[in-house]
């Protein structure tokens, strides 16, 4: 179970590679675009009904604009399980902005075989930094947990690279490292 859960979370939120970051330039990111969006997920079904939040109408107050993100970030997370869990390539559509997204969608359907569906409860996002917050991107440092649902140690510490696409916040990259090379990733064009 927990070997399952490794898989779908490294798709979702892994694309720097498995060593720490170099203190030198030389290696390269992975080109993906995705666009800014705030995404509320509806928990009764097994689609996902967004939100749109634009980056004029985020919250000032930093505090508040953490828990504004973790909710994001929640509902994100949430829709990926959810659409990994019912195989559903419309759901997870909602929730990301690039191809390499939903090839990752795609190998983690064909590997992973979860007990139970997700609640929006079983995703938690704790330790959350916020890297960069733009109208090009939203970029988090934080910790994914979902032991709830998959059982102990099932959580994983990433950088995800929010894209905007139709107005709402959706997965465009993520790394392992917060010193990753992440910064290039705001450039990105979403492709899907």
């Amino acid at each position: 179970m927990i070997a399952a859960l490794a898989i779908a979370i490294w798709a979702a939120v892994s694309r720097g590679n498995g060593d720490p970051p170099p203190t030198t330039a030389s290696t390269t990111t992975v080109a993906t675009t995705a666009t800014t969006t705030s995404t509320t997920i509806a928990s009764t079904t097994s689609t996902t009904a967004a939100t749109t939040t634009t980056p004029a109408e985020t919250t000032v107050d930093p505090e508040a604009r953490v828990e504004e993100v973790r909710q994001i970030l929640q509902d994100l997370y949430y829709g990926w399980f959810l659409a990994i869990y019912n195989q559903d390539e419309e759901t997870v559509r909602q929730v990301i902005a690039t191809q390499r997204y939903l090839d990752d969608f795609r190998r983690a359907i064909a590997e992973v075989d979860y007990p139970r569906a997700p609640t929006q409860e079983d995703v938690v996002v704790t330790d959350l930094e916020i890297l960069r917050d733009s109208n090009e991107c939203l970029v988090t440092y934080s910790t994914i947990d979902v032991s709830r649902w998959l059982g102990d140690g099932a959580s994983v510490t990433s950088v995800n690279v929010l894209l905007p696409v139709h107005g709402e916040w959706r997965f465009g990259t993520a790394w392992m490292y917060r010193d990753d090379l992440w910064q290039q990733d705001c450039e990105i064009e979403p492709d899907l």
